[in-house]
Formats: structure tokens, C-alpha cells, sequence
């Protein structure tokens, strides 16, 4: 065992606060990673609110990047010392691995939400493997599936790379396939919306609008790339309808509430798709006989519908030159309680914590 400190969720409803655990030795391919930074997600937020109590206390963070400290004997592609990102575990074998959409891994619950067993702070067990790492820790355990080395980029923004970077920039250019020239709209400019504006510029989109009630993430959005900027209501659709000239080729939507998805749906041009990447309300009412008579789909997105081996290596490439400005989501943040409080008050697009050692 290999003693740290975690943030824990410890009660229902209460934010993450230090405790000493013990984490076991690697075994089979997993991997012990040193955390130098791990970004605080909406997704850390809203699990930390519904957590069954039964599964307390509880390590989340899902954003992980450091160094490689140990290996299990079946470890495979990784050496002691190497710089990684830490994102979304997955099996390797099933039908969707195997066809490179790990995201829809047949045993995606059991690896990223159901825990890790032998972790524990004294006679106590803890909650660990969330999302296949948590990461909220100086020690986290992931495996071989979900580390992925990211050369000298560094760790502040290697860490969002592995959830909500991926997310927003492979919706777009993975799921969406979008093509130089198309128009898309995003809804909702946090950072995954930020990525998939970034992402659009990638893709050589022609018109890019961006939709956020925030005055100041509007401004944010145009200098990532956004050719628009339209304050989210009721008139959204209309104004992304007259930006792009006849509505979006593609739409996405990052907030997963109801009226906001049928804005989405009618800021669509016909033959267009809605990719629904948020986290939010379970369902909600959409207009289907204009979905069928303008032949719109409406698709989910889990993280960018990536293989996190080779499309996180693209992202930081491309962050290392320049092209993904990801250093303009990114505020750092030595206290832990600063990091969550900027997430749940949207005072810093993507809080990047950095544990002490």
C-alpha cells in the first residue's frame, strides 16, 4: 500500500475535503500515477450532489495528468517517469472497443462508476476508480487503457485534455465529421463548448456561433474562433438561423436543458444533426414531426466518440502548437476549495487544481 492524500466526498451534498488513504501496489496492467494537476469538471460537481450513500466516502476527478510511478506486471506501452493524461477507462475487447469508440465500452458503468476495491483510510473503504482514476488525489491508480503519455506539454493543460478537451473538440471534428465550410452552432460555452468552438476552427468551419447567456464567455468564444456570438433565449434559433444563412449544418448542445435542446433543433438547417454532449435534465420534449419533415438527426456524444490512445496525443500536439489555445480555459489553483468553488460559481472556465508534491 501507498500512502496520499485524497479529497473524499464524505457525506451526501458536501464538497470533497482531505483525507489520508492508502492505495494499493498495481496489479495487471494498472498503473500508479503520480497527480501534478487534475481539472474540476461540472461532471465532479453534479456526482458529488448524487452520490448513493452507500458508496461513501468517495474520490472523484476524472481529469487527471502527471507522471507514470509504478506499473503492473501486465502493463503495456508505458515506462516509470512518463508524462500522461488520465481520461475514461475502458475494456479493449468488446464489439465498441474494438471498433475505436471505447466511450461506448460494454463495461464503461462497471470500469468508471461502480469504484475500485482496495482502497482505504484506515479500517475504512473508500470509493476510488472513478472514471477509471480519480484523480482527486497525489496518487491515482488508472490502467494502461486510459494512461496516455502526452510528452512535454505541460500538466496544467495536459489534464483537461482527458474529459472535456476530447469531448468538445471530437464532437465535432469525430462524431459530427464536420467539413470546411459547414456551419455550426454550439450551445453553451463552458469548457467543453469552448473545445468544440476550437474544434470547428480545426475543422475549417465556415461560420461558427456560439450561444451562451454570459456576455464575457461570448467575447471568450469569438477570440477561440467563433465567427458569432449570440446571447441565449428565445431568439437564439432565429439569430443562428440569419448568422449561418439558412441554419447549422451541425449543433451542439452542452447544457442538457429542455429549451435550449429545441432551440438547438430549430437553429438546424435541414438534412442537419444535434450532437447532445451535456449532462443535465434526463429528458425532454423535442418537436418530431419537424425532426422528420426537415430529416434532422439527433445524436449522443460520449467524449468526442474518441480513442483516447491516438486522438489525445493529436490534442496535444495541437496544443503544444499553438493551434488548441487551451491555456485560454485554464486557471490554475494551488487550494482545492478555491478550484471547486470557481467550478460551481463558472468563475474560471476549466479550474485546474495542483496538488502539493
Amino acid at each position: 500500500m501507498t500512502g496520499t492524500v485524497a479529497r473524499v466526498v464524505a457525506a451526501p451534498g458536501e464538497a470533497p475535503s482531505p483525507l489520508e488513504i492508502q492505495i494499493p501496489v498495481p496489479t495487471g496492467n494498472q498503473v500508479l500515477v503520480r497527480i501534478h494537476a487534475v481539472g474540476v469538471c461540472h461532471t465532479d460537481l453534479t456526482l458529488a450532489a448524487q452520490w448513493p450513500e452507500q458508496g461513501l466516502p468517495v474520490i472523484l476527478g476524472h481529469e487527471g495528468a502527471g507522471v507514470v510511478e509504478a506499473l503492473g506486471p501486465d502493463a503495456r506501452g508505458l515506462a516509470v517517469g512518463d508524462r500522461v493524461s488520465l481520461t475514461f477507462d475502458s475494456c479493449g475487447v468488446c464489439e465498441f472497443c474494438a471498433a475505436g469508440t471505447p466511450g461506448y465500452c460494454e463495461q464503461s458503468i462497471t470500469r468508471n462508476y461502480l469504484g475500485l476495491p482496495g482502497i482505504r483510510s484506515g479500517e475504512t473503504a473508500v470509493t476510488g476508480g472513478f472514471f477509471g482514476q480519480s484523480s482527486f488525489a497525489g496518487l491515482a491508480l488508472a490502467t494502461d487503457r486510459n494512461t496516455v503519455p502526452i510528452g512535454d506539454l505541460p500538466f496544467e493543460l495536459a489534464a483537461p485534455l482527458g474529459c472535456s478537451i476530447q469531448t468538445g473538440v471530437g464532437t465535432v471534428t469525430r462524431a459530427l465529421q464536420v467539413q470546411p465550410g459547414e456551419s455550426v452552432v454550439v450551445f453553451g460555452t463552458g469548457a467543453v463548448g469552448l473545445a468544440a468552438v476550437m474544434g470547428a476552427k480545426l475543422a475549417g468551419a465556415g461560420t461558427i456561433v456560439a450561444v451562451d447567456p454570459r456576455a464575457d464567455r461570448r467575447a471568450l468564444a469569438l477570440e477561440l474562433g467563433a465567427t458569432h456570438a449570440v446571447e441565449a433565449g428565445p431568439q437564439a434559433a432565429q439569430q443562428v438561423i440569419e448568422a449561418t444563412g439558412g441554419g447549422a449544418h451541425a449543433a451542439v448542445d452542452t447544457t442538457a436543458r429542455a429549451d435550449v435542446l429545441s432551440q438547438a433543433i430549430l437553429a438546424l438547417r435541414p438534412r442537419g444533426t444535434l450532437a447532445v454532449v451535456g449532462l443535465g435534465a434526463p429528458s425532454a420534449d423535442l418537436p418530431v414531426m419537424l425532426i422528420m419533415a426537415r430529416g434532422l438527426r439527433v445524436i449522443g456524444v460520449i467524449e468526442g466518440d474518441s480513442e483516447p490512445s491516438e486522438f489525445l496525443p493529436e490534442l496535444a500536439a495541437a496544443a503544444a502548437a499553438g493551434r488548441l489555445p487551451v491555456e485560454r480555459l485554464v486557471t490554475t489553483f494551488a487550494d482545492f476549495d478555491e478550484a471547486w468553488a470557481a467550478a460551481r460559481e463558472g468563475t474560471a472556465v476549466k479550474p485546474v487544481w495542483l496538488p502539493a508534491g
